[in-house]
């Protein structure tokens, strides 16, 4: 009896910003088989009885293989087990989701994609960006700064002034990350917002320049890396008097406003 595969997307680490569907998949699982950033709060969702498999690729150490990954997999629903393939972050965004449906397709293994949180969306959101912002990024281009060729992080095609970059996996070598963005047209004094652990409660963020990057030193993987004028820090208390923004819709609101207090207190 063949079993199947889900593919759940465990988002940057905070269990409460799984899906519904993902932590339903996750109760439900026979087997799991994890990715080594997912947080120790998302796993205790699975059920004891789960199997429970640390299959972590991490940069500059050993780990396991992704051929030992795509076999264990299938080894486990073939043998007519739920597996639940647990992938920080979303897996289709750089987390080798196509190697993996290809081993599963040719061995005829049923299998399900449960998206998450990715961490550009978590980190934009942590920061308190927008990273559409229409007043100033018509584009939003989704790159990394590492890649199975090892070619440089290329970011053409686009007007850089009214692009928003979001880079993944952006060190450890910042100098040439900052170095290929402004190859590739990007200003120097670009603003950017480097952030480390995004939406955990071990989060690091740090808003720069983006001929700062070279000297960022200190930041724990994960990390990603948002570059643009929508990264241009907002001072937290500016005391602006919103009035002068939006004063007809204000004073039409206050208006209103006034007039059903008014209305109560006749009542």
């Amino acid at each position: 009896m063949t079993g199947k595969v889900i593919i759940v997307g465990a988002g940057p680490g905070p269990a409460d910003l799984l899906t519904l569907r993902a932590s339903t998949a996750l109760r439900a699982a026979e087997v799991v088989l994890h990715d080594d950033l997912v947080t120790a709060e998302v796993l205790a969702l699975a059920v004891q009885s789960a199997r429970t498999l640390n299959v972590g690729k991490r940069c500059g150490t050993r780990s396991t293989t992704q051929d030992h990954i795509n076999a264990l997999m299938i080894w486990h629903a073939r043998r007519g087990k739920v597996v639940v393939r647990l992938k920080s972050g979303d897996p289709a965004v750089f987390g080798r989701l196509g190697e993996e449906l290809e081993a599963l397709r040719r061995a005829g293994v049923p299998f399900e994609i449960i998206p998450g949180v990715t961490a550009s969306s978590a980190a934009a959101a942590s920061v308190g960006i927008t990273l559409t912002d229409r007043n100033s990024a018509s584009a939003l281009l989704v790159v990394t700064a590492h890649n199975v060729r090892g070619e440089k992080l290329r970011a053409s095609g686009f007007d850089p002034q009214r692009t928003s970059f979001a880079v993944y996996m952006p060190g450890p070598d910042y100098g040439s990350t900052a170095r290929d963005l402004m190859e590739s047209g990007v200003d120097a004094n670009t603003p950017c917002v480097l952030v480390s652990h995004a939406g955990r409660a071990s989060e690091q963020k740090c808003f720069m320049a983006l001929y700062d990057l070279p000297f960022a030193l200190g930041v724990a993987a994960p990390a990603i890396l948002l570059v643009g004028e929508v990264a241009r820090r907002v001072p937290e208390h500016t005391h602006k008097d919103v009035s002068d923004l939006i004063p007809n819709v204000l004073s039409a609101l206050e208006s209103e406003s006034e007039g059903v207090l008014r209305t109560k207190l006749r009542a």
